[in-house]
């Protein structure tokens, strides 16, 4: 191949009804996300559901992405924990690498924020602390370093079992090669100034910081350092002193707030040496009394008077018997099309055609075209070529501590009202977020193809 001829990339297809390894069928995908898709699936030798991750085909060709990916199954499927996402199996589908996972149902603790207004008690967030520290000082007792503790990366089951999730960022103390020197992993808002800096020898007191900001904000309703970009995010992790809670809640207790600042520390020898110490030192202050979890939140999904679901990915299907063929289809209900954006759809002859949905500003929802309009819109897209890729974008907005119905612009157009999924043409996107009283704020968010993209604001009074 000639050095200046532009990749190729395979479009691989995964099929509900097929079955990898000969145990474990695809039924139907709940999740996406920047390194692959997990779908819903049976094991058939145990006759139990499962969660099957898969790799992006885009990432196969990354040998250190996919050896990082498998490495993460390889280690966590010998290891098992109550607080730990377990791990049944892994294998290839042809090029692609997939894992096999226990099927969790519940809620994030993201989404569980965006129940309760934006920030918890404290007496429930120590409760949940306590577990996500069990589940820490596991791995860390097992060379493990997670490196992305947030709280989409933490799970709140039913019956109230905390589980911690996505360990495809664990860094392996004993191994540390698989990560490029220099290399920037995490979440800005959650970033310890190591992981910033992109040191070598990253320990569990970068799991220390991350859990002292995920605690900030379950007791706040906003992480410890806000701005209009990651750069002015990271840099406060960085630069800025930490954050006093009491200073922004006065009910959280002084000597919580003090607990925080410390796991906050700049520098790492300053902060408590393990999450452990970190849990000790937080229950002392904050005298909080034991509750259960399982009582305290009702993670099953909700129903609204209309019977339609608040949460449509926590939609259960009906049981699959181990020999049966039938597959259930996905609910994907909450993804909405912004005005412009082309969408590819099937006919009931087979062709392909496009369609362009439109934001109705007066009953705030979305339409197609009408029958003329479609058919312009197809004849365009047949001569102009093929559709435009395209992934989604989740806006969830948090305003004095709850969730906001704001007004979400893209590209200087109104596109939808909070929270909401928008399907975009892959690519940076610009994004700005109104809300009467607040400051508006824009972003620029990088939309990848066939994914999904989670953009969190936390908006400030104007």
């Amino acid at each position: 191949m000639a050095a200046d001829a532009p990749e190729q990339t395979v479009v691989v297809h995964v099929t509900p009804g097929e079955i990898l390894d000969q145990r474990w069928r695809i039924e139907t995908r709940i999740g996406q996300g920047a390194m692959g898709s997990v779908f819903r699936g049976r094991d058939l030798t145990a006759n139990k559901i499962v969660a099957i991750k898969i790799l992006a085909p885009e990432h196969c060709r990354k040998p250190k992405v996919v050896a990082r990916f498998e490495r993460e199954a390889e280690k966590m499927t010998s290891l098992r924990h109550t607080n730990i996402v377990a791990f049944h199996g892994h294998g290839r589908r042809g090029a692609l690498p997939f894992i096999v996972m226990e099927f969790l149902e519940g809620l994030t603790l993201s989404d569980v924020l965006e129940r309760h207004g934006g920030k918890l008690g404290l007496n429930e967030t120590v409760a949940i602390v306590k577990q996500i520290c069990s589940g820490l000082s596991f791995l860390h007792a097992n060379g493990l370093v997670h490196r992305d503790i947030k709280p989409q990366n933490v799970f709140l089951g039913v019956g109230g079992r905390v589980i911690i999730l996505d360990l495809g960022v664990v860094r392996d103390q004993a191994n540390p090669g698989l990560t490029r020197p220099g290399a920037m992993v995490g979440t800005p808002y959650y970033m310890s100034p190591e992981q910033i800096l992109g040191v070598e020898d990253i320990d569990q007191r970068t799991d220390v910081y991350a859990l002292a900001a995920v605690t900030f904000e379950l007791l706040t309703g906003r992480p410890p350092y806000l701005g209009n970009n990651n750069f002015e995010v990271l840099y406060g992790h960085k630069n800025t002193p930490p954050p006093d809670a009491n200073g922004l809640v006065k009910t959280i207790p002084k000597n919580v707030s003090q607990v925080l600042i410390r796991g906050l520390s700049k520098r790492r020898d300053e902060r408590y040496d393990s999450v452990t110490e970190f849990l000790g030192e937080l229950e002392a202050a904050s005298g909080a009394r034991k509750i259960d979890l399982g009582k305290a939140f009702n993670v099953a999904p909700a129903i609204t008077a209309d019977k339609t679901r608040v949460l449509p990915r926590l939609k259960q299907p009906p049981p699959i018997r181990a020999d049966s063929g039938e597959v259930p289809e996905a609910s994907n209900s909450d993804v909405l099309s912004v005005p412009g954006v082309l969408l590819s759809a099937t006919g009931q002859s087979g062709e392909q055609k496009t369609v362009i949905h439109r934001f109705d500003k007066n009953d705030r929802t979305f339409v197609g075209p009408t029958p003329g309009e479609a058919d312009d819109e197809t004849r365009a897209s047949d001569e102009s070529g093929p559709t435009p890729t395209s992934g989604q974008l989740r806006v969830v907005v948090t305003a004095k501590g709850r969730a906001a119905a704001a007004n979400v612009f893209v590209a200087g157009e109104l596109a939808a009202v909070t929270p909401c999924t928008l399907t975009l043409p892959a690519g940076p996107q610009r994004v700005r977020i109104e809300l009467e009283g607040y400051r508006s704020v824009e972003r620029w968010s990088d939309v990848a193809a066939g994914t999904s993209t989670n953009l969190r604001v936390f908006l400030e009074k104007g």
